[in-house]
């Protein structure tokens, strides 16, 4: 059997042979006389070793004689191989220059060490500012160092995870100093010792590897600080605004979030966003009244407030107040609560604000009696009507603070029932084309889509409110055409307006009994 010889087989034949050609083989560092040596014993080597280079049939164990492609060296001549480390499937360590030595003057430390770091940042590392010396009354020396400089530190837990570290004990710094021959300007010059003038590492394929890079500037703080006021804009949205004005930037979005958090705690000048609330108030002598948890002194679970411009308006327009949960969502994490009031104009005023941790009977409690400790503080007059969307608990919870006030619901709930109940209850009629039969269906589970929310919002504005003779369409025969005609009998400025609108509702839709039935029995329930 024919056996070929391999690189492998070669190399390994050669190593027990040739061992300075073996050496030549593994040693990359060696210089050129070295390889030249070794050259004149490859060449002794294949002299000795006569016989046909063709092919060769031999055991495996048999000496093998070299290539017939081996090249032979002349007086002088040079050998060069392509060492193990700079093939392509190697660990190639590519060489990360230094900044001009000793560089352009610079008037300040902070103005070289700018100019070094963005040097840095386009080269694929990073530096950091160490060790400063006074002399004389001033700073006249810093060294800058690699960010990966020395080696990592032990970790101090029980081992258990794994830490990571930037450190890869390269030992690459450099010296600026300032100096009377330089008109003390700063500049740049090397450490004595080379193994200062090299990095261990290759370049970082992206600038954000470094921390240094991405440090927040002055204007970059002014931009995240204006952006953040937008109402729910988003790290990555200010990441975008920032790269549109800086484009070299590298910030990431875990970096403006950061950037937010740390500007809020400026703004808030140390405090929790409570305790920076509560500061507000009694700096600016705003009346509160505020509850706090059992079990945890510091928590807020409650807070009811006014000002006085409310003030002035609740003791003119005491008579109607209304309470309205339209805000979920703050950073206190409490449903916010509006109480407004109604002018003679029909138009609405805000009265107090109240923050409550729960939407429970406790919580409406809270609500109401804050309310009425606020009306018998500034002796304002208790209200006659008071409008809620008739949550069950919140009744309750206001019958104990205003038992001689009416309760009722809002316009906008009341119409948004109508037009929930409407759809629900509205009766279609179709015939059966095998029996010529009526048959009827309706929807009792439906729901308000968003062209009905739509139709809602409007019908709450009276100001838009069109007569019925002189409406120029035809209403539909539809659940939203009773809204329209209902908008009638609500917004009806007579007696006599509100019989006929009643009247020409009930006309339309006589089709609709369980509507209709709906719609007379509202007035009449229990408060």
């Amino acid at each position: 059997m024919t056996v070929l010889p391999t690189a492998l087989m070669l190399a390994r034949q050669l190593s027990r042979t040739d061992g300075d050609l073996a050496s030549a083989l593994i040693l990359a560092d060696e210089n050129e006389l070295a390889w030249a040596e070794n050259g004149h014993q490859l060449q002794e080597a294949r002299a000795s070793s006569s016989g046909p280079t063709t092919r060769h049939t031999f055991p495996v164990t048999d000496q093998v004689s070299l290539p017939p492609d081996t090249t032979t060296l002349g007086e002088g001549q040079s050998v060069q191989h392509e060492l193990p480390h700079t093939n392509p499937g190697s660990n190639t360590i590519e060489i990360i220059p230094n900044p001009p030595i000793p560089g352009e003057p610079a008037p300040s430390i902070n103005a070289i060490f700018a100019g070094v770091n963005t040097f840095a940042k386009n080269h694929g590392f990073g530096i950091i500012r160490a060790n400063g010396v006074v002399r004389p009354g001033h700073r006249s020396r810093y060294v800058f160092q690699c960010d990966r400089y020395g080696a990592p530190r032990p970790g101090r837990g029980a081992g258990i995870r794994k830490r990571k570290s930037r450190k890869s004990g390269c030992q690459w710094k450099i010296i600026a100093e300032t100096l009377p021959e330089n008109g003390f300007q700063w500049t740049l010059r090397h450490f004595p010792n080379t193994e200062h003038h090299q990095h261990n590492h290759k370049p970082s394929a992206d600038a954000a590897a470094h921390p240094v890079h991405r440090r927040l500037t002055s204007p970059v703080k002014a931009i995240v600080q204006s952006s953040s006021r937008r109402v729910g804009i988003r790290a990555r949205d200010i990441g975008g605004i920032v790269r549109d004005h800086f484009p070299d930037s590298v910030y990431t979005p875990t970096d403006i979030y950061n950037a937010r958090a740390r500007i809020s705690r400026e703004n808030l000048g140390g405090y929790s966003s409570t305790a920076a609330l509560i500061k507000l108030f009694d700096d600016k002598e705003i009346p509160y009244i505020a509850e706090w948890a059992n079990d945890e002194p510091d928590r807020l679970v409650g807070l009811v407030w006014t000002f006085p411009y409310c003030i002035r308006m609740w003791r003119r327009f005491s008579e109607v107040i209304s309470f309205d949960n339209t805000y979920n969502t703050n950073r206190f994490k409490l449903p916010l609560f509006q109480v407004t009031g109604q002018t003679c104009l029909g138009t609405v005023f805000n009265a107090a604000f109240g923050l409550i941790d729960n939407e429970r009977l406790e919580g409406f409690q809270f609500l109401a009696n804050g309310v009425r400790k606020l009306l018998d503080r500034y002796s304002i007059r208790a209200p006659d009507v008071v409008l809620t969307d008739f949550d069950k608990q919140m009744k309750q919870a206001l019958g104990v603070e205003f038992p001689e006030a009416q309760q009722q619901i809002c316009i906008h709930h009341i119409n948004s029932n109508v037009m929930l109940q409407s759809k629900r209850r509205w009766v279609y009629t179709a015939t059966d084309s095998s029996t010529g039969e009526e048959s009827s269906s309706d929807e009792p589970d439906a729901t308000l889509n968003q062209r009905d929310r739509q139709a809602v919002r409007a019908s709450g504005k009276p100001e838009e409110l069109v007569a019925q003779d002189n409406l120029s369409e035809p209403i539909t025969h539809d659940y939203h055409g009773v809204l329209i005609l209902w908008r009638q009998v609500v917004f009806a400025e007579t007696e006599e307006d509100h019989e006929k609108a009643w009247k020409c509702l009930c006309t339309e839709f006589a089709d609709q009994r369980a509507i209709l039935t709906y719609l007379y029995e509202i007035p009449f329930k229990e408060k």
